[in-house]
């Protein structure tokens, strides 16, 4: 996971929002009528909203930091807070998110079972953890073989059992097996990343953690980050830490 920093939305989106809420069937709605809360967030200009979100995002899933593009087969707009759970917010461009499927748009055929993860998993469910929420960003960790955690009991809940970020596992604790849409092998492959990167700047002598940092700001200004760009970034930091301490 990333830190999402929200911006103000095009005007064509805040317009918009402003109009539907004047319309009869939305003051009319009660707060747990989902079905015309949906129906009036579905009024909304989803493109416009959509392609904001992308970019603040960097094309990554709010969730998993898979690659997510700007067409609604390969992302959804998420609200943070369920639609369902709140008629306000169900507008509030600031509750909303973009995620990956999930895994839901795998085929059948292709897997014995679809294993989901991220907004396709949790459904309806509320959660603590927030990408939107700096402070929450800054305690999540990542293992060498793809794990992700946080020493945070109500998070980790909410990345292992209620988003199912590491995968499937067996009722014994142990891995079961990885979501349809790899997260876990992907996190491992980023970390090999982050090692190639450390490695290419060793052998020209440039291992240095001015050297690291240049290259972590270089990967958090990109427009499209690469996937899982938070797990090359976590062990960049670390590497970087551990120079400074030999001052280097």
């Amino acid at each position: 996971m990333l830190y999402i920093n929200k911006q103000k939305p095009d005007k064509e989106i805040l317009d918009r929002i402003a109009e539907i809420k004047n319309f009869p069937e939305w003051k009319q709605a009660e707060f747990n009528d989902t079905k015309v809360i949906r129906q009036c967030f579905d009024r909304l200009p989803k493109e416009y909203i959509r392609k904001s979100l992308l970019l603040e995002q960097h094309y990554l899933c709010a969730y998993c930091m898979k690659r997510i593009h700007d067409d609604p087969f390969y992302t959804t707009i998420e609200h943070w807070f369920p639609l369902s759970k709140d008629k306000e917010r169900a507008l509030d461009y600031n509750n909303m998110i973009g995620v990956c499927k999930g895994g839901s748009s795998v085929k059948l055929a292709e897997r014995n079972k679809r294993e989901l993860c991220c907004d396709a998993y949790k459904g309806d469910e509320e959660i603590t953890i927030n990408p939107l929420n700096q402070e929450h960003m800054k305690l999540i960790k990542y293992t060498k073989d793809g794990k992700i955690y946080t020493s945070d009991p109500t998070l980790d809940d909410d990345i292992k059992k209620k988003l199912r970020l590491n995968g499937v596992f067996n009722l014994d604790g142990s891995f079961k097996c990885d979501t349809s849409t790899g997260l876990v092998k992907g996190r491992r492959d980023a970390y090999q990343k982050s090692i190639v990167m450390i490695h290419v700047l060793a052998k020209k002598g440039k291992l240095t953690s001015s050297a690291l940092r240049k290259q972590i700001e270089k990967i958090e200004k990109e427009e499209m980050m690469v996937e899982f760009a938070g797990v090359v970034i976590f062990f960049l930091k670390k590497k970087c830490k551990t120079l400074e301490k030999q001052g280097l």
